[in-house]
């Protein structure tokens, strides 16, 4: 029998390749992909202040007064007028210091100049002069909890609920912490008990679901969130809040269909609901043929937008894949020049310049964008030009230079063991690959590429590591690709044949996968079946000939 071809094994999986398993990287280059959300805390623990109701009734002008004095407080604080805020509560404790929601607002002041201390004494006071003071006993469960004080947080946040079965604030101090000593089926009942618990009330019944929603992700387990968002909508068919959760349940189960009904439902009530109206829009983009609806949509949202930037930007980019490019340029320019403090604009205008080929012009936009807010789409524009411009010494150095910035990010590291693979430097790539595997031991991204490494140094791991991919991804074409043909080199015919056949049927249109099985087939002996493929692939257009012939040859 003559010798399988020797052919050097699939190129590495690229960033647009297996997009669900980037998600993993996702967490770890957040600082890298936005700048410092400075104060994002701080705002949350407002916003939960804002949210809770103040004292229910408005009969009695003094009660009137104190809600009053309240929500100003939450305003000043919203602005960011801290000073005022603390001279207004202090004021407020002295005219009246029985008043237990005053205590309150202090807690949060203190909250705020992280005095923890003084934030749980201010709460306790409010607890003293109102025992069932809800926003007192969610405040000291989350203290208590911060603390590691778990009984007592698990005590202040049952006790809030006894009250009023509807605190999510309090749900949640009970979710962390049974995560952290129960684990996550134990947060599933606890979820699903709250989920019962809140039926009756819209507001508290969404949260309860989002949580679970987050919950049945991380299980991998999206239909049952799809199945309690049809129920929630079953009990509650015109609320627009209902059906945007099922929207959003449907997309993550990629029920694009279901998710095009349920959000033109939401948009012929609400005419000018900007963020349905975008989302509309941004699922419309996956069809052919639809841009005209898809500009008219994001026309109609940007309307009613208080901040149409992002509308802008997305409308640009549907600009540009129609080959518009002027219009595109017209509208980058406006969003560079209305908010010159960011950089969008200029990265549309780099992208522009790319579709028109013209590389220095993208690459001196995407330079500029980069120097101020640095992410990934970015870096890729930069290394997609880099590569175009045979410039691949510089990027090398651009990526290099980044990882020393960003020795953390996995994001970084795995586009630069990418661009070392490609360049055939394997031993630097596959020490950047095995560096990430320490961090994430089941990337299947990772596992393959660097699978591909171990096969052509001749090194034993690849067929482990190989495997180890498959099994973690076995619906994925690539992935199956790289184990079938690595078996194959290492003289596994027949179960290289299975996986290879495997392979294609997952993604029939790669050639290079076709190409592996035709190999597979003369290997086994199966030569007609072989003879088959070749004969299909020598009329295709855009097919390595030479590949083809190459195996003609051997029939």
């Amino acid at each position: 029998m003559k010798n399988c071809l020797a052919r050097k094994p699939s190129n590495p999986i690229k960033f647009s390749l297996l997009l669900p398993f980037l998600i993993s990287f996702s967490a770890h280059s957040a600082t890298f992909e936005t700048k410092e959300n400075i104060g994002t805390a701080d705002f949350n623990q407002i916003e939960d202040f804002s949210r809770y109701e103040t004292i229910e009734s408005t009969q009695n002008q003094q009660i009137e007064q104190v809600n009053k004095n309240y929500l100003q407080v939450i305003q000043l604080l919203k602005k960011k007028q801290f000073s005022k805020a603390k001279t207004k509560v202090l004021s407020l404790i002295q005219q009246n210091p029985n008043q237990a929601i005053y205590h309150n607002l202090q807690a949060l002041l203190q909250l705020l100049d992280k005095d923890l201390t003084g934030a749980e004494k201010s709460f306790l006071i409010a607890i003293g002069l109102d025992e069932n003071n809800i926003q007192a006993l969610t405040g000291l469960a989350k203290l208590a909890q911060q603390n590691e004080q778990f009984e007592q947080a698990v005590h202040y946040a049952n006790t809030a609920l006894a009250l009023n079965p509807y605190v999510i604030s309090a749900y949640n101090v009970l979710i962390d912490i049974t995560m952290q000593q129960q684990g996550i089926d134990a947060v599933e009942s606890l979820l699903q008990d709250a989920h019962v618990k809140v039926k009756n009330n819209l507001k508290a019944e969404l949260a309860i679901i989002q949580s679970l929603g987050k919950l049945y992700i991380t299980k991998k387990q999206p239909e049952k969130l799809l199945q309690i968002a049809q129920d929630l909508v079953n009990r509650n068919t015109q609320e627009t809040s209902a059906l945007s959760l099922l929207a959003e349940a449907q997309l993550i189960n990629q029920d694009d269909s279901g998710a095009e009904l349920t959000l033109r439902q939401i948009i012929t009530q609400h005419p000018k609901d900007t963020k349905h109206l975008f989302l509309l829009a941004r699922l419309l983009g996956k069809q052919q043929g639809k841009e005209t609806e898809i500009l008219s949509l994001l026309d109609k949202a940007a309307l009613n937008s208080d901040t149409p930037a992002t509308l802008l930007s997305y409308k640009t980019t549907v600009l540009i894949k129609q080959k518009r490019l002027q219009e595109a340029l017209s509208i980058a320019q406006h969003i560079e020049d209305t908010y010159p403090t960011q950089s969008t604009g200029i990265i549309l205008k780099g992208d522009i310049f790319l579709a028109e080929k013209k590389y220095q012009n993208a690459l001196e936009n995407y330079q500029l964008a980069y120097t101020s807010s640095p992410n990934t789409h970015v870096l890729d524009a930069m290394l997609k030009i880099l590569t175009i411009q045979n410039q691949h010494h510089e990027a090398i150095t651009l990526l290099e230079s980044e990882f020393k910035k960003h020795k953390d990010n996995m994001a970084i590291q795995y586009r630069l063991a990418v661009t070392y693979q490609n360049q055939g430097q394997l031993d630097l790539s596959k020490k950047h690959y095995e560096a990430l595997l320490i961090k994430q031991k089941d990337n299947v991204i990772v596992l393959n590429n660097l699978a591909l490494i171990y096969s052509q140094q001749h090194n034993a791991k690849a067929i482990a590591t190989a495997k180890q991919a498959y099994k973690l991804a076995p619906k994925s074409g690539v992935v199956a690709d790289t184990y079938g043909y690595i078996l194959l080199k290492h003289g596994n015919k027949s179960e290289s044949l299975k996986v290879l056949k495997l392979a294609v049927e997952l993604d029939s249109k790669v050639t290079e996968i076709q190409l592996h099985l035709a190999e597979a087939y003369i290997a086994n002996q199966l030569k007609p079946e072989a003879k088959d493929i070749l004969q299909r692939l020598q009329n295709k257009q855009g097919v390595e000939k030479e590949q083809v012939m190459t195996l003609m040859k051997q029939l």
